[in-house]
């Protein structure tokens, strides 16, 4: 059932590490769908990833670095305990905690093609409303009305009252390339936030980023 409380965005990841592809997905649906913040959650133990190249607590540390000075972005620590951190858990806590949000969840293009196979996955729209954004390049109308279709098989054509897309401006930046650069001792300045890359200086000193 919908709510009248604040809209809140809920964007969860492992963040390993946070970059600027995701600070600028989070503004824009901000901005498209009027919400008053986005929560950033760092996974804990999330069941279909193998083990963080960053601990739970760097990841976290890392987004409330990168995230600081947009006062519409907030990190919460919800599932540092969580083991297996499944979705709908941080789901379920987070409206406990905050009765009165109207809460959507926001998903990649990448993550929603393989929802059916996440715990519980049925219950999500009891709790949130989803927010289904692009990943990279592509046919985005096309391929969002391949993901309708989806919707009404996995959840009814009810559903699609509370399944919103977007086509958000296409960054290629993803974390496992971030991961690689520094792996290779090659700057990752202007692909993350400059307190992140500071953050990995301060790390390599033995082999410093340029």
């Amino acid at each position: 059932m919908d709510k009248s409380g604040p809209k809140i965005g809920i964007f969860g990841g492992t963040f390993d590490p946070p970059h600027l592809g995701h600070l600028r997905v989070a503004e824009e649906v901000r901005e498209a769908f009027s919400l008053e913040e986005i929560w950033f959650i760092p996974a804990g133990y999330p069941p279909h990833k193998t083990e963080a190249y960053l601990s739970f607590e760097e990841r976290f540390h890392l987004l409330n670095l990168a995230t600081k000075d947009n006062p519409y972005f907030k990190v919460l620590d919800v599932e540092r305990d969580l083991k297996p951190s499944y979705t709908l858990k941080t789901l379920e806590k987070i409206c406990s905690l905050y009765a009165q949000g109207r809460f959507y969840l926001l998903l990649g293009w990448d993550a929603f093609k393989e929802i059916d196979t996440w715990w519980n996955y049925e219950r999500f729209l009891d709790f949130v409303e989803l927010i289904i954004f692009s990943r990279g390049k592509g046919n985005w109308q096309e391929a969002f009305l391949l993901a309708k279709q989806r919707v009404k098989r996995l959840w009814g054509p009810k559903a699609l009252n509370r399944v919103h897309f977007l086509e958000v401006f296409p960054i290629e930046i993803s974390s496992s390339i971030i991961r690689n650069l520094v792996s290779q001792g090659r700057s990752i300045r202007y692909l993350v936030p400059e307190e992140v890359y500071f953050y990995f200086v301060s790390k390599t000193l033995s082999t410093p980023l340029k």
